[in-house]
């Protein structure tokens, strides 16, 4: 069973078979948390989240229409849900602050980094975050991300250009 494909996983588990579900979480609870990550910018906001997608993926697995693509279907539950929480804040009126790694006990030796990452747009961010922080390769990213794997080249690219220019004017401690 642990080397089994996604197919045949997703196919046990609608069978019953809860050590299945186990076995997907496993394979993608990494993935959903840095996604969230780099959506929220915040580590509990991302480690909450990144739980309540894995419990609607168990929950909601009769709705998956392919097998095989769980894990993009599980990534696609994940980004809804950080979605919905984000407008759920503005809805509220309250201001959406991004956290420093410092502030969270990190160490502070990449606080501009971190703080330039979370400017860039969610869809430089998120293939950003899953390539470099999460160690997945262009082809993974893309599958994740429902983009063609130049897509995440070019998005990467540009997501590094941007850093450089958010780093080097000095822009991230200005509005911090």
């Amino acid at each position: 069973m642990e080397n089994g494909t996604e197919r045949h996983l997703v196919n046990a588990c609608l069978d019953g078979d809860k050590s299945a579900y186990a076995q997907l979480v496993k394979r993608n609870s990494k993935q959903v948390f840095a996604v969230c990550l780099g959506i929220l910018g915040d580590v509990h906001d991302a480690e909450d989240l990144s739980q309540e997608a894995l419990i609607k993926g168990f929950t909601q697995m009769d709705q998956l229409r392919d097998a095989g693509q769980f894990g993009s279907w599980l990534i696609s539950i994940a980004r809804n849900l950080c979605i919905d929480q984000i407008r759920r804040r503005k809805r509220g009126s309250e201001v959406l602050a991004l956290q420093s790694i410092g502030q969270d006990g990190h160490s502070g030796d990449y606080t501009d980094l971190h703080e330039a990452i979370f400017k860039l747009l969610e869809k430089y961010r998120l293939p950003l975050v899953l390539y470099y922080f999460d160690g997945q390769s262009s082809t993974s990213v893309a599958r994740a991300l429902k983009i063609s794997p130049a897509g995440v080249l070019t998005r990467l690219s540009r997501a590094r250009r941007e850093l450089r220019e958010l780093l080097g004017s000095g822009e991230v401690t200005d509005e911090s």
